[in-house]
């Protein structure tokens, strides 16, 4: 059995790993019909903080997902 360290320093390592990847899949949406002409800055903001909740999201499933496997085993 895998010790809880490991997996938290897997959330860790993986969280800033994905984060970018995640920004960038981000920047494809097209939000400039919402926001005021020239708000580019509010956009970018907009899309860092996103990207973090997806991130963090996205690895704590993928991460609890094998815990729960490793617990079975």
């Amino acid at each position: 059995m895998i010790s809880s360290e490991v997996f938290l320093i897997a959330r860790i390592i993986l969280f800033f790993i994905a984060t970018p990847y995640i920004f960038k899949a981000l920047q494809s949406i097209d939000l400039s019909r919402i926001f005021r002409p020239n708000a580019s800055d509010q956009i970018r903001f907009l899309f860092m903080v996103i990207a973090i909740i997806l991130g963090f999201l996205f690895i704590d499933a993928l991460v609890s997902l094998f815990e729960n496997l490793n617990q079975l085993f």
